[in-house]
């Protein structure tokens, strides 16, 4: 069973604690980091790519509705507040579930189960030629056949396709694991590029739509196995 990586974020640390303690006795997820302010959790999206956020709305300084749109983009997000009336801001910002302060594991359970399920979608989706990313906190569905790259932009990765563009949390190693490694193949350490796309190689560069994408030495060799050369 593939585990869900979450972050929790509470300033409260009796709170923190009882989170991590029901993630705990939930197979399916794994606790990277705890989090006592909206700093914190930003520097964790960071390091750890998670793929779930249990956060606390009521926090000084930051509160969980600014952190949320501070984040240009987010992984799945459970709120965690002893105030029901943030359930109408669940709505809004498009969570995947609303635990009110608090809680037992049941219901914890039927909101991580939730999650879960989501989480495996979007793995099998991808697995079957379609990509589903998390975009302002909704989820777009993205056919590969469309791609044309991927351009790594510090912590986000710019997925052009020939419909428009997305800016997503991730990195190109992570998305490596992820396509079909006959059609996609990383041409620099910057870019993943469709095969399928290209208009034209030089020596050190290739074009797909216009953008000249540069080829580094070391992976110029397998690029040149995966073309169709005559």
């Amino acid at each position: 069973m593939k585990k869900m990586n979450c972050i929790i974020v509470d300033d409260d640390l009796m709170a923190r604690k009882s989170l991590e303690r029901l993630c705990n006795k939930t197979d399916f997820l794994h606790v990277c980091q705890l989090c006592e302010n909206g700093k914190m959790a930003q520097e964790a999206l960071i390091e750890h790519e998670p793929d779930l956020i249990f956060l606390d709305i009521e926090m000084p300084e930051v509160s969980g509705l600014e952190f949320l749109d501070s984040v240009a983009v987010l992984p799945q997000v459970i709120f965690f507040t002893s105030n029901k009336e943030y359930a109408y801001n669940a709505f809004e910002y498009q969570v995947t579930d609303f635990l009110k302060k608090p809680t037992n594991y049941p219901r914890f359970l039927q909101a991580a189960n939730k999650a879960y399920e989501i989480f495996k979608n979007e793995e099998q989706n991808i697995n079957d030629k379609e990509f589903y990313i998390r975009e302002n906190g909704k989820l777009c569905r993205v056919n590969q056949t469309d791609i044309l790259y991927f351009e790594n932009v510090g912590d986000y990765i710019r997925l052009v396709t020939e419909n428009g563009n997305h800016i997503f949390h991730g990195t190109l190693k992570k998305i490596a694991l992820k396509i079909d490694s006959n059609q996609f193949v990383k041409v620099h350490r910057s870019y993943i590029i469709n095969i399928n796309k290209i208009k034209d190689i030089e020596e050190n560069s290739l074009v797909i739509n216009k953008k000249v994408i540069p080829i580094s030495r070391a992976n110029k060799p397998h690029l040149m196995n995966l073309l169709n050369l005559l």
